[in-house]
């Protein structure tokens, strides 16, 4: 009777111990930490139209966790013509929240990690989102969805992005 009852109740426990440990286990793959930091990239990045301007001024401080020392951006023709070649992380920051103050809005959704890829401190993501910068004239810079090739180092025991390409493609 004894025996009867421990297996009653020590197998329900061991079966639930063991689908903690497997999630566990699959929540810290490389790949799965990474994508979270890819998410939380693009999440940070939205500026509400509603936003206020000291939160705006402060946006591009939001980001830096997630960047890399040194950032090159690319576009579909190669580096930006704004940002050539690597780029310093406080350059980004700051620009990224002077952009904040000069928009309406900057908003980043249906963030869709696609593929990573990761090999030892260095992963390769492939992703998608959907862009909307808007001037405060109306006017949309940034409209459509954003096709993404990322690399991210792991520095300072952490995923940064260290280099950005994208191509830009309208919606269906």
């Amino acid at each position: 009777m004894l025996r009867g009852m421990l297996r009653r109740f020590l197998v329900p426990i061991l079966l639930v111990l063991l689908a903690f440990g497997v999630f566990l286990w699959w929540w810290n793959l490389p790949e799965r930490v990474v994508a979270r930091r890819v998410k939380g990239l693009f999440e940070a990045a939205n500026v509400p139209a509603d936003m206020s301007n000291i939160g705006r001024a402060a946006r591009g401080s939001s980001l830096e966790p997630y960047l890399a020392k040194n950032i090159t951006f690319e576009g579909p023709d190669g580096p930006t013509e704004r940002i050539e070649g690597p780029q310093s992380r406080d350059f980004i920051m700051n620009s990224y929240s002077y952009a904040a103050t000069a928009c309406r809005s900057a908003t980043v959704e249906d963030i869709e990690v696609e593929e990573v890829t990761v090999n030892g401190d260095e992963a390769d993501v492939k992703a998608s989102i959907d862009a909307v910068i808007e001037m405060p004239d109306g006017d949309k810079p940034v409209d459509g969805i954003q096709h993404l090739e990322m690399k991210w180092l792991k520095q300072d025991g952490s995923w940064k992005l260290s280099r950005a390409k994208w191509r830009e493609s309208g919606r269906k």
